[in-house]
């Protein structure tokens, strides 16, 4: 009885120090990825802010698509946070999608030149991380906030200031055709960790929840693209064009009868041989207008009859065959065998050869063949 407690409690043992050791050296990490991403609950994240948008009815939806596939209508938003390889090319289509009546929302602690836009920057000399009181036109009360960028916007008589402290604007508003582009200098206040602190969700807030039936938040630039298949280069009318032919040569296909895969017993072996064979060959020959090409079969078996009988060469001229003949045959008989002659020639050298013809000249055929026959 000792004995099999002792060996329970072994057991017990042993399976508690195989999860501990399983624990620590299998313990899972979480998955590493690019700041300011909209569904990584990272610090570096931004998924609160997503979150909180749709608790409060906003439709919040990622883009992973090049910008010249953004929605050609308008009333609809994009939010970019600090995007990573931004072209000159994806800036010109951007600022076309916001002439259609759409708002663009850009944070960018060191945002770059925008072409036609009148966002212009500025060195404060100030430290980064300057704690500052926040204001705005659309903030309830003054803010503190904590800004990690040395820049600022330089005011213009075609912007609108959205959030300013001490030491300049941090944030600008800009129409663009029948839209809107906004600038914001302060990414991090987005982030899980820096919407919470100090006045900085407050400041941010009444800015990202516009109107707009949707709001894109860009993934494009930070890694997550959705690849197009090689299909979508390729109009729709023409990818249904091809599938239609497609389906119309599968039939034509079928239709005409062709087969597919191995034929392991030769056709000929297992169809029957006689007047079915004769008839369909002829059905073909006459179908198919080649009445020409069956005399010349029909001439060639003359040939091959000749050099059995008389060893006259394939390529003989007619005349070699002739004087050979009047050295075997009576006049009458050559008299056959050159009309037979003539008529092969004639029909060489004919626009048009006749199926009415061809009987004539085969039944000439016939009885030189049966002359031959005879010796």
């Amino acid at each position: 009885m000792d004995s099999l407690r002792t060996y329970r409690v072994g057991i017990a043992a042993a399976i508690v120090l195989l999860l501990l050791c399983g624990w620590m050296l299998v313990q899972p990490q979480a998955k590493s990825g690019p700041p300011y991403l909209s569904s990584s609950t990272a610090p570096d994240g931004m998924k609160a802010l997503i979150l909180l948008l749709e608790e409060k009815g906003h439709q919040v939806k990622e883009w992973r698509q090049p910008m010249r596939a953004l929605p050609a209508t308008g009333g609809q938003a994009l939010m970019m946070v600090e995007p990573w390889g931004l072209t000159e090319r994806e800036q010109s289509e951007l600022l076309d999608w916001v002439k259609r009546g759409n708002e663009l929302l850009l944070f960018e602690q060191e945002p770059g030149e925008w072409g036609d836009l009148p966002f212009e920057t500025k060195l404060t000399g100030e430290k980064e991380g300057h704690e500052s009181r926040i204001v705005g036109p659309l903030l309830d009360q003054e803010l503190t906030g904590t800004a990690q960028t040395q820049w600022r916007l330089d005011d213009a008589p075609d912007q609108e200031a959205l959030i300013s402290d001490d030491l300049g604007v941090l944030a600008a508003r800009t129409a663009y055709g029948e839209g809107n582009v906004s600038l914001f200098l302060v990414s991090d206040w987005l982030t899980n960790e820096g919407v919470l602190q100090k006045g900085h969700f407050e400041a941010v807030w009444p800015y990202v929840q516009g109107k707009e039936s949707v709001l894109w938040v860009d993934e494009y630039h930070h890694g997550l693209q959705d690849r197009p298949s090689w299909l979508a280069v390729y109009p729709g009318w023409l990818i249904a064009g091809c599938l239609q032919l497609a389906l119309v040569l599968l039939l034509w296909i079928w239709w005409r009868g062709k087969r597919f895969g191995p034929v392991y017993t030769l056709r000929e072996w297992t169809v029957r041989r006689g007047d079915e064979t004769l008839l369909a060959v002829s059905s073909w020959y006459e179908h198919k207008n080649l009445a020409r090409d069956a005399l010349l079969h029909r001439e060639a078996f003359l040939r091959q009859r000749l050099y059995d009988r008389w060893g006259v060469h394939r390529r003989a001229e007619y005349g070699e065959i002739l004087s050979l003949a009047r050295t075997k045959w009576s006049e009458a008989d050559v008299g056959r065998l050159r009309s037979v002659l003539e008529a092969l020639e004639k029909a060489k050298t004919d626009r048009r050869y006749t199926s009415k013809r061809l009987l004539q000249d085969s039944l000439l055929i016939d009885d030189v063949i049966q002359r031959l026959e005879k010796e």
